[in-house]
């Protein structure tokens, strides 16, 4: 059989086993109703919008000067670290099972990186779908188009990254002069690149008036007009044109310099090609080691800080509590950066708008603060998963402590609900200093009565929410993946909805106690003190919820007790 028909084959029986492993799991209901809620998520998102309403929709200016400004400069970027960072070795990456089949096979290094650039074009173009789903909707009137562009896009800058690994490669065998060569270079790109933008912006000054509508979108579209720009962007333009085309007569204008950048690419990683074997032996071995470390739970730990010390003597299950808060800051990072990216998405979108709003930060962060904390206690309880979520393949290991399962559920439930609250509470009072429509005569009376009421209530709403979906792990496991597993797919998307909604239906029904006790404490007081009821009325209603999840604790500690996980997964299996 000759090296193309085994690939084929290879590709055709790995896509046919992964498919009928899928059927096969639907036969489960967890996966099967999984499966049908996440078509329904995906067609309401984004079937109507390319099958149904059609082609043509407009596409808002500021929408469309964003899309294009957005991914010139993350093409430019994607460009500069491909010479900038990473390691210096071929950006070749096999599996362990091509290496032990292709590397020991007569097959020569030719073939080998034409099987891996291949493969690494299929990639690009499914990538470009999922962009194309997700992404493309908002910002092309032109779905189709976008895909080709996308794809011819991707499958460019994959390329230009492989040759690039080779070009380092190189230069590091050849010693220190390759070294000095390689940033001598990038120095000279990147001091090239400062200066243009320093004459542009001598050219072209930040406008004084920052008040003026849509003043610092005409800058930035000026900026971006200006001759330097144009040239230090023009890579990133040349690959975005296409999948920004309008209409058909524009992608074939801009498809031929496409085309020629791709096949250029191409030719180019034939023509600096340099030994890749070593390294991507050493690379799948290592991908396999660090896989079977994950599976041991082992590796090489690090000794960090912790949030107290945890002393001989005291509650047994603060221990719990001390192991989980150290996990929520080794895993903190992916919560930071989500804020940092709402924070910053949201001062561009004011910025492409109307900027009036920054004549008085106070009316923006304000509002934003208290925004923020709302949506935590909606979309908290599913980001913050240091408790039983992330115990769940350690759940008979739990049962074997010397514990309650009152206990057990309170101390692992009590680490999210406090990294959660604070993270609330920080926002709250930012929201409080500020203030919230200050500026306005009907909402200023109001704003530090209700914020104060928000203090109580949030976290308790949030607490509800964490309870709920802990209490899914105990009564329902083999519904929940843990979170160790990397569940993909359709049907995996549908289980996170289901969890999402069941959470909001359960927490909504607990919070119909809590708000009748709201109302029989504010509305008597609201006759005396008048505004200032709302903090003791959320005060009420905060304790109503800790009542119930203390309630709720005690019940689903008794059912954590009687909890047999293997009997669960043997009837899933």
């Amino acid at each position: 059989m000759s090296f193309p028909s085994a690939v084929a084959f290879l590709w055709v029986r790995t896509w046919r086993n992964r498919v009928v492993r899928q059927v096969q799991r639907l036969k489960r209901p967890r996966y099967l109703l999984g499966a049908l809620v996440g078509l329904a998520y995906l067609y309401s998102l984004v079937g109507r919008s390319v099958f149904v309403q059609g082609t043509g929709r407009a596409v808002s200016p500021n929408a469309r000067l964003f899309a294009e400004f957005s991914l010139e400069v993350s093409v430019l970027g994607t460009l500069v670290t491909a010479w900038v960072l990473g390691a210096d070795r071929p950006a070749l990456t096999f599996t362990q099972t091509e290496v032990q089949t292709f590397f020991a096979a007569p097959v020569t290094r030719k073939a080998l990186l034409h099987y891996k650039l291949l493969r690494g074009l299929l990639s690009a173009m499914l990538a470009a779908l999922a962009a194309t789903l997700f992404v493309g909707r908002f910002t092309s009137p032109q779905p189709v188009l976008f895909f080709l562009g996308a794809a011819l896009a991707m499958g460019t800058l994959y390329l230009h990254g492989t040759a690039a690994s080779f070009v380092r490669a190189w230069l590091v065998s050849q010693g220190r002069w390759g070294s000095v060569v390689r940033w001598a270079v990038v120095a000279a790109v990147l001091v090239a690149g400062m200066g243009t933008l320093l004459s542009t912006l001598s050219d072209h000054p930040l406008p004084e008036n920052l008040s003026t509508p849509f003043a610092v979108r005409e800058w930035l579209r000026d900026v971006l007009n200006a001759p330097g720009p144009r040239a230090v962007l023009w890579p990133g333009r040349a690959l975005v044109a296409p999948a920004m085309a309008r209409s058909w007569e524009g992608f074939l204008r801009y498809l031929p310099a496409s085309l020629a950048l791709l096949v250029a690419h191409y030719a180019w990683v034939l023509a600096v090609e340099v030994p890749f074997e070593d390294s991507a032996v050493a690379g799948a071995e290592a991908r396999t080691r660090r896989r079977a470390q994950r599976a041991a739970r082992s590796g090489n730990l690090r000794v960090g800080r912790v949030p107290f010390v945890l002393k001989a003597r005291g509650r047994p299950e603060v221990a719990l509590l001390w192991k989980n808060l150290i996990a929520r800051r080794r895993m903190g990072s992916g919560l930071a950066m989500l804020l940092s990216f709402g924070v910053l998405g949201a001062v561009f979108a004011l910025v492409m708008g109307d900027t009036r709003l920054f004549s008085n930060s106070r009316e923006f962060l304000g509002p934003m603060a208290l925004m923020v904390a709302v949506a935590m206690a909606v979309i908290g309880p599913s980001a913050f998963r240091t408790d039983l979520r992330m115990d769940l393949p350690k759940l008979e290991l739990l049962r074997a402590l010397p514990l309650t399962g009152r206990q057990v559920v309170g101390a692992e439930l009590a680490a999210s609900a406090l990294t959660l609250g604070v993270a609330q509470w920080v926002m709250l009072l930012v929201a409080l200093v500020l203030g919230v429509g200050a500026d306005d005569v009907t909402l200023a009376p109001w704003s530090t009565p209700v914020v104060l009421g928000l203090l109580s209530v949030l976290p308790a709403l949030g607490l509800a929410g964490l309870f709920v979906q802990n209490a899914a792990v105990v009564l329902l496991p083999a519904w929940i993946p843990a979170d160790s597993e990397r569940a993909r797919g359709v049907e995996a998307l549908g289980q996170r909805l289901l969890t999402l909604v069941g959470t909001l239906v359960v927490t909504f029904l607990g919070l119909l106690p809590a708000a009748v006790v709201a109302l029989l404490v504010g509305y008597p007081l609201f006759t005396v003190m008048g505004r200032w009821a709302v903090p003791l009325a959320g005060l009420a209603a905060a304790g109503a919820l800790f009542a119930e999840v203390a309630l709720g604790v005690a019940v689903l500690g008794r059912a954590f007790e009687r909890l047999d996980v293997s009997e669960e997964q043997s009837n899933e299996a």
